[in-house]
C-alpha cells in the first residue's frame, strides 16, 4: 500500500497515530496496525524487497525458477 497507494497509506498511519494518542490519554498501551508491534510507518519498507531484475526477460541466473 505504501508504494501503490501512498495517500491511503498516509491515512492509515494517521489513523494509527490518532488511536494511540487517544489510548495514551486514557492510560492504555499503544496498539499497532501490524503484527510487528511497531508503528506502521516504521515496519513497512519503502523500496521493493524482492530481487527481481526487470531486464530483457531472459532467465540466465536461475532467479525466475525459484
Amino acid at each position: 500500500m505504501r508504494r501503490a497507494q501512498p495517500a491511503l497509506f498516509t491515512k492509515a498511519c494517521h489513523l494509527e497515530a490518532t488511536i494511540n494518542k487517544r489510548r495514551a490519554h486514557l492510560g492504555k498501551d499503544p496498539v499497532y496496525l501490524t503484527r510487528y508491534n511497531a508503528p506502521l510507518a516504521d515496519v513497512t519498507p519503502t523500496a521493493d524487497t524482492l530481487p527481481f531484475d526487470d531486464g530483457d526477460g531472459t532467465c540466465d541466473a536461475g532467479w525466475c525458477f525459484t
